[in-house]
């Protein structure tokens, strides 16, 4: 009560962060410091019961606080934002439940018990761990999301590749639903309540963890001619200004301006180089247009015109023809069945790597996606993600789409691009058009067909061309004739003779890709990040975790059970029953593998192997808000 009444009285000294869906408060007293923490640091109070990771806040503010007996709070990781002994730190959750540290070493004494592998945005994960929390079971969060050599591990360690895999006391438990079972049944008690392992993890898995991940990718840098020095900052935020900035044209022409508007404020704003020695003026003019062009070149100011522009023709007109817009003032209403990404046209820079975009912009999207998943990993939060500002810095992001080359992309680059451009997509589309139209038949053919829309190196693509056109080889998709009367070379795919984007497509297709789809209903596999370095283990993993959920196989009654997926692309999966029963074996469970390759042997032509397609949820995981 003491050091409640401590932080009551001092929070007018520190910075409240808001952590959005999650509803909880954090006070920082004092300046937190960076430290490389490698044992435990008290903090002298301890105001709170429960504490979970804040995840929501920026890097250099995520505070990772552990439960400790005797009212001790101590923090461990080894990059953690902690405070100075002297320093308090005190959070309100808004739950009650532990969340601990993304990534230690060494596990502090009082996180011993539980260990839980996850990847951001899975709803098991987001499952299993509600369900720990609710019952007041500290447990310790680990990603592996980006760590190849750890997933290796973890999956030699439990023989499964899917997440999340827990361990309790040592022992390895299972996964999500096994987790549940054993709590509903107070096994899972039981095993908690026994004297602690002296190993927490199996050696190979801490073996794996004292390991360094290996260099990824650049896919989290900055965007190509985003970055602008402190002194264009400035500019920019005087620019930036409407009492003093440049000025803009009628409201009707949406806050442009001429390039000799710009230039002719520039040379003002800079009244050094307007006020020079002879021959100044002209001088002081080519070191306006020299700046302009600099903010042009990071889209900080942008070209206005109807159609995309060649890089080589962006440049700051000094003439009263040509329109430009500063990026922050962009539009932000799209209309349905316009490309999403087309509110600025970017460059003049080159783009990154076409495969490096999409793994930058997946990961974004991704990280907004868990942040806004319902603690049972059920539904999304769809307007309250549209609401959170890292969203908008995604969606300028994707401009950079408009610029990227598919042509140099192997087959499994291409494969990796369009997976992670598909569900990153849907989402985006689901954020900005909201979830409405998506809830009737003719609302959902319209969203993938139309709504749903990147402009990608200067063609556009809606989510159907994604699938069917790259990933399917360009075929016909399932709702089209020949698929549906299942004769499919009655129709073709959505790339027609002389498109120029048909010179992309996956061949020969791999019919993994089905489960790394997302779809926005509840019946849709996780989302996960996918590169071409990884995209056998990542496709393995998905199609291992989607028919461990959604593969039935009865022997009793010689039955399969499977998604309507299987049905609706029956060609992708075989051309006959057999094939496509076979397709499955390599991705079942022990047991249900057995069990359909004694049906298969018992019956090599399946003529009595019944198979039975269930019924697919296409109510939307929105949560209600």
């Amino acid at each position: 009560a003491s050091a409640w009444s401590k932080a009551s009285s001092d929070c007018n000294s520190g910075t409240r962060i808001t952590q959005g869906a999650w509803d909880s408060h954090v006070w920082l007293l004092h300046q937190p410091t960076q430290v490389q923490a490698k044992q435990p640091v008290p903090c002298p109070f301890a105001v709170v019961k429960y504490v979970p990771v804040c995840a929501r806040a920026r890097p250099s503010q995520r505070i990772m606080l552990l439960q400790r007996s005797q009212n001790a709070l101590s923090s461990r990781a080894s990059n953690a934002v902690i405070n100075k002994p002297a320093t308090v730190v005190y959070v309100r959750p808004r739950e009650r439940g532990v969340c601990a540290l993304a990534s230690p070493n060494v596990l502090p004494q009082s996180m011993e018990k539980v260990v839980v592998f996850t990847t951001p945005g899975c709803p098991y994960c987001k499952r299993a761990k509600q369900a720990l929390a609710e019952n007041k079971v500290a447990f310790q969060d680990i990603d592996v999301s980006t760590n190849s050599s750890l997933r290796q591990a973890l999956k030699e360690a439990t023989g499964h590749s899917s997440v999340p895999q827990i361990y309790a006391n040592g022992s390895h438990v299972g996964g999500s639903d096994t987790l549940l079972a054993k709590i509903k049944d107070g096994s899972f008690n039981q095993l908690l309540s026994q004297s602690a392992s002296s190993a927490v993890l199996p050696p190979s898995l801490n073996q794996a963890l004292q390991q360094p991940a290996a260099a990824a990718k650049d896919g989290t840098a900055a965007s190509a001619g985003t970055q602008l020095s402190p002194e264009l900052q400035q500019l920019l935020h005087a620019l930036s200004d409407h009492r003093s900035g440049v000025p803009r044209q009628a409201v009707m022409d949406n806050g442009t301006f001429t390039g000799k508007v710009l230039l002719d404020w520039l040379l003002q704003y800079n009244s050094s180089a307007s006020n020079s020695s002879s021959g100044s003026f002209t001088d002081a003019r080519s070191v306006a247009a020299a700046t302009a062009q600099q903010l042009l070149e990071a889209n900080a100011i942008t070209v206005v015109t109807d159609k995309q522009p060649q890089l080589s023709n962006l440049v700051i007109a000094d003439d009263t023809n040509h329109l430009y817009r500063l990026r922050s003032e962009a539009p932000r209403q799209v209309s349905w069945g316009s490309a999403l990404n087309t509110h600025y046209w970017w460059g003049p820079k080159p783009a990154r790597s076409a495969e490096i975009v999409a793994e930058d912009l997946r990961g974004r999207i991704l990280s907004l996606y868990d942040n806004y998943l319902s603690s049972d990993g059920k539904a999304v939060k769809y307007k309250a993600l549209k609401q959170d500002v890292a969203f908008w810095e995604y969606v300028d992001a994707t401009a950079e789409l408009q610029q990227v080359d598919l042509t140099p992309l192997s087959r499994e680059a291409l494969m990796a691009f369009a997976i992670n451009m598909y569900n990153a997509l849907l989402i985006h589309a689901l954020v900005v058009h909201g979830t409405e139209r998506y809830s009737t038949l003719p609302g959902r053919q319209g969203f993938f067909s139309k709504a749903a829309r990147y402009n990608i190196g200067g063609s556009e693509y809606v989510l159907d061309d994604l699938e069917h056109g790259i990933l399917r080889g360009n075929r016909p998709g399932a709702a089209s004739v020949g698929m549906l009367l299942r004769l499919p070379g009655l129709s073709k795919g959505p790339f027609k003779h002389g498109d120029s984007r048909a010179k992309h497509v996956v061949m020969p297709v791999d019919p993994r890709i089905h489960f790394t789809l997302v779809c926005g209903a509840k019946s849709c596999p996780p989302i996960k990040l996918y590169s071409s370095d990884t995209l056998e283990e990542g496709l393995t993993a998905a199609a291992e975790a989607f028919c461990a959920s959604d593969v039935k196989v009865d022997p009793q009654h010689r039955k399969v059970s499977l998604s309507k997926i299987f049905q609706w692309y029956y060609i992708d999966f075989g051309s006959n029953k057999v094939e496509r029963l076979r397709f499955l074996l390599p991705y079942l469970p022990a047991a249900a593998r057995s069990d359909l390759e004694q049906m298969l042997a018992a019956d090599p032509e399946a003529h009595h192997i019944r198979v039975e397609h269930n019924p697919y949820d296409w109510d939307i995981n929105a949560a209600d808000e």
